[in-house]
């Protein structure tokens, strides 16, 4: 009964965000292909801990940018490492046209675009461990090489559940754009 009711929780909390729009090309087991349109995002940067970038951005949507406007939540919240730390990020609403995408009035925020591409996701439950879980990342670097693809990208972590849901609920994805044209 416990399991039931924590996966009902984890659906409705779910379902309320719109998802990042993508088309999948191939799916094998864990492991999919997809097509992303360019996707519009706010980021800022975590310290090395992964700390420190939730309620920045939060703060973004909840009217902290130069229209004082509330923008939806979405999923997933990605995060990557650049340079010396990370960065995290949040989708803004796919209905949101680039030129209304407020300016941010917080301090180490910004917004940006996430090019459009093919990128090889891993899906699998668990905790938020750094780079994904280290299965992931062997498996999904394994299958990019055994199709021929081109990695283009770091690792970018995606989260779709809240903190509190119980790790063998939640749904998260290492992806990394690749090439798929020129190994």
């Amino acid at each position: 009964m416990f399991i039931t009711g924590c996966s009902t929780v984890t659906k409705i909390s779910r379902s309320g965000y719109e998802e990042a729009p993508h088309k999948v090309l191939i799916k094998n087991g864990n492991i999919e292909l997809r097509s992303y349109s360019e996707l519009q995002l706010v980021e800022t940067s975590m310290n090395p801990q992964g700390e420190g970038g939730f309620m920045r951005l939060f703060a973004y949507i909840d009217r902290g940018n130069s229209r004082s406007q509330k923008i939806a939540m979405t999923t997933p919240v990605y995060i990557q490492k650049k340079n010396n730390g990370k960065t995290m990020a949040f989708v803004l609403p796919a209905s949101m046209h680039k030129d209304e995408v407020p300016a941010p009035t917080g301090i180490n925020v910004k917004t940006g675009i996430r090019p459009s591409g093919a990128y090889a996701v891993y899906r699998y439950s668990g905790k938020r461990i750094d780079g994904g879980s280290k299965d992931a990342k062997r498996s999904l670097n394994e299958w990019i090489v055994k199709k021929g693809y081109r990695s283009l990208s770091e690792p970018i972590n995606a989260y779709y559940d809240t903190p509190w849901t119980p790790p063998f609920l939640r749904r998260n994805e290492l992806m990394i754009q690749v090439d798929t044209d020129h190994p």
